[in-house]
């Protein structure tokens, strides 16, 4: 398979072979690929998703904690960073 690059996506793949983290073209676009692979799976499936809002808020009920301006959406990426 034949690749075509803009120069911008050339000089990308070059400054990353020149920085050591990749040792050849081929390393640098299976890591890319990796990489959106993963971006497109979803990091949960919907039923863990829904047990982790349910114990969130089961959490704030508990410990009173106020919500007032915070979404899901924050709690979730938030519990994701612990």
């Amino acid at each position: 398979m034949n690749i075509n690059l803009t120069p911008e996506q050339e000089k990308i793949v070059k400054d990353e072979l020149k920085s050591g983290h990749f040792r050849t073209v081929e390393e640098v676009i299976d890591e890319a690929l990796q990489v959106l692979r993963e971006r497109e799976q979803p990091s949960m499936p919907n039923g863990a998703q829904r047990e982790a809002v349910r114990e969130m808020l089961a959490f704030v009920e508990r410990n009173r904690a106020r919500l007032e301006g915070v979404s899901v959406k924050e709690l979730i990426h938030e519990g994701h960073r612990l």
